[in-house]
């Protein structure tokens, strides 16, 4: 009789290590969930091309240049975010036709930054193809993220973003026909 009640007291302990075993995995499966960082969400709100009319300007005047509004989201809960220098670059036919670097921000949780980003372009060839026809061209945009959780900060993390802009056209006083509200797309992440 003694040996079952032994039994019977050593399976509810058992069970009951077992269930608090279970439970503190189960809340530390939740808790990680909610610290995971989430990436940024970059998206090209606006675009011109100022150059005040491009049969006729002269293509040193200084002034050939393109116009970037970009508003970058943070959708982390309870999670700010610090990024170094953020490096903006416009391909074309596989040239890189201009580039920009914009110094590092803060940015708190759920908050809507908007950069504007001018990039200078003296290539001849560029500002010839857009004005013969529609053009497409790629920008890409490189950063180095970490992520605030409370007071405690996460290693750096190397985002890249790219965003494939298609039949671009302009008319003669520099503005656009193309898509509003092109989405950066995340190509990689981690250094």
């Amino acid at each position: 009789m003694n040996n079952r009640r032994i039994f019977k007291d050593s399976f509810y302990l058992y069970c009951w290590f077992f269930q608090v075993v279970a439970v503190l995995c189960v809340t530390s499966v939740v808790i990680w969930l909610c610290f995971v960082p989430k990436n940024p969400i970059f998206t090209i709100v606006d675009f011109s091309f100022l150059v005040f009319n491009i049969k006729n300007s002269s293509l040193h005047s200084g002034n050939n240049s393109v116009l970037l509004n970009v508003e970058i989201f943070n959708p982390n809960k309870g999670m700010s975010i610090y990024y170094n220098d953020i490096n903006f670059a416009l391909n074309y036919n596989g040239l890189v036709v201009g580039k920009y670097s914009t110094k590092g921000i803060y940015q708190g949780h759920k908050n809507i930054t908007r950069k504007e980003v001018q990039m200078y372009i003296v290539d001849e060839l560029f500002w010839q193809e857009i004005d013969s026809r529609s053009i497409n061209f790629i920008l890409d945009l490189e950063t180095i993220v970490k992520f605030k959780i409370f007071e405690w900060r996460t290693k750096q993390r190397g985002l890249k973003y790219v965003a494939d802009m298609s039949n671009v056209t302009m008319s003669n006083n520099g503005t656009i026909s193309s898509e509003k509200l092109v989405k950066l797309y995340h190509k990689s992440s981690h250094l």
